[in-house]
């Protein structure tokens, strides 16, 4: 497999920006291959522009850089982080392209159990990470771009049983914002023959921000290989 043929589009989540993924965005740019991460319309941290955003504008945002990643390699894998992979699936069906990767992308979002603990185990602790991340995606998502969410999520649901390229779904166990059954949802969805999915103990929903990151990157970048060095 030659890596600076291999693009890789990179797409960020909900209320999120480039930060979220620039971990793994970084390592495979490193590695060679041809990388690129669209900064979703809206998504700049002013509430008054996510609310001036809808979801055929986030699509058209990672749309308009696949179009250029396609102008310099064909073979293209598209690597959705939560909302990115609703994205990700909604330009497969448009575009052909090599692969998908989702991660921790939502199905069934909000796993109210694992946010009690978490802002529990802030107050035994005398912490507050939990607590403001939860206060900072509140502030960062208006109700007009939660429901612009939900109809991606929606469409996306119906189109599902057109993918059909290889698939790897990654799902932490510990996510409080998408549920864990998301990826079973996906996999028994998708018409993909080559499909895979793998849960990890920890990492939450900012996997990439974690401790699990490098073994994330690590089993992405073997899927991405595995996909090419099989090409004939």
């Amino acid at each position: 497999m030659e890596k600076n043929r291999t693009g890789c589009l990179v797409i960020h989540g909900f209320g999120g920006g480039i930060h979220e993924i620039e971990t793994l965005a970084e390592h495979l740019k490193e590695e060679g291959y041809k990388v690129s991460c669209p900064r979703l319309k809206g998504h700049t941290g002013n509430r008054v522009h996510m609310k001036k955003a809808t979801y055929h504008d986030w699509i058209a945002s990672a749309e308009t850089e696949l179009i250029r990643l396609r102008q310099k390699t064909d073979d293209i894998v598209l690597i959705g982080f939560s909302m990115g992979g609703l994205i990700a699936v909604n330009l497969a069906c448009k575009y052909r392209v090599r692969a998908i990767v989702t991660i921790n992308t939502p199905i069934y979002y909000w796993e109210l159990k694992r946010v009690a603990q978490n802002i529990a185990e802030d107050v035994k602790y005398k912490k507050s990470e939990h607590i403001r991340r939860y206060l900072s995606a509140q502030k960062a998502s208006p109700m007009v771009s939660m429901l612009n969410f939900l109809k991606l999520l929606n469409i996306t649901k119906t189109k599902l049983k057109k993918i059909d390229v290889p698939f790897f779904a990654i799902q932490a166990k510990d996510d409080d914002t998408v549920k864990i059954k998301s990826a079973a949802y996906i996999m028994d969805n998708i018409s993909s023959e080559i499909k895979q999915v793998k849960y990890y103990d920890k990492g939450g929903h900012l996997i990439l921000k974690s401790n699990t990151a490098p073994l994330i990157i690590c089993d992405v970048e073997n899927f991405i290989y595995s996909m090419f060095s099989n090409k004939k």
